[in-house]
């Protein structure tokens, strides 16, 4: 692969199957460690999280409301977060 990386996963039992684990092993590929199901060590899932709270609180009454509303608070969210 030429260049040193780290890969990041979940380190859940599902994707640490044996011959998955020997494949990065021969290729040598760093596995972070990382907890299983730990989403607050993924930032994206906070987002994730106040997008479906304030989808929540406004309720929708159709598809076309939900990808608005969507839309408009993904857009309202700071890149500093």
């Amino acid at each position: 692969m030429g260049k040193k990386f780290v890969f990041q996963q979940d380190n859940d039992p599902k994707h640490k199957a044996k011959s998955t684990m020997e494949w990065f092993k021969n290729k040598h590929i760093q596995v972070l460690e990382w907890p299983s199901q730990s989403p607050d060590l993924n930032p994206i899932e906070n987002l994730w999280k106040e997008l479906k709270t304030a989808v929540h609180k406004c309720s929708p009454s159709n598809l076309t409301e939900l990808d608005l509303f969507c839309k408009e608070e993904w857009e309202k969210m700071s890149v500093s977060r």
